[in-house]
């Protein structure tokens, strides 16, 4: 399936959290080749200090297209991304180290992902 901006896609969210959803604010290609899948995650899970987990928004996750595919499930709809979205969009295009990417797939927990990029960067599985 083509992907294109504004569509909002189920995607592989854990328990509880079914209703979180992956909404495309952009879409950015270099060279013509290589894209770059800009989205907004609503009611995603976010674990508090003291072990107990709330329901967040993430306003900007960019990911290659293989990382965004990865991720998703079916398509939902559409949505619009959140009002910040757009500035976040901004400060990601106007930052002076580059437009860092997420590779690995999004599993509704943003410090997950993170930890699986930084294990994928180092050569290692997270655990």
């Amino acid at each position: 399936m083509q992907l294109a901006a504004g569509q909002c896609w189920t995607y592989r969210a854990p328990e509880g959290f079914e209703g979180s959803r992956l909404v495309i604010g952009a879409i950015v290609t270099f060279d013509g080749q290589r894209s770059i899948i800009c989205c907004s995650v609503y009611g995603a899970p976010r674990r508090r200090p003291d072990g107990s987990i709330e329901t967040v928004m993430i306003p900007f996750l960019p990911m290659t297209e293989p990382a965004f595919r990865a991720s998703i499930v079916a398509p939902d709809g559409a949505a619009e991304p959140p009002e910040m979205f757009a500035r976040k969009l901004q400060e990601w295009s106007d930052d002076p180290r580059g437009l860092s990417t997420f590779t690995v797939p999004f599993e509704g927990f943003l410090d997950r992902m993170i930890a699986m990029q930084m294990a994928e960067i180092a050569g290692r599985s997270a655990a």
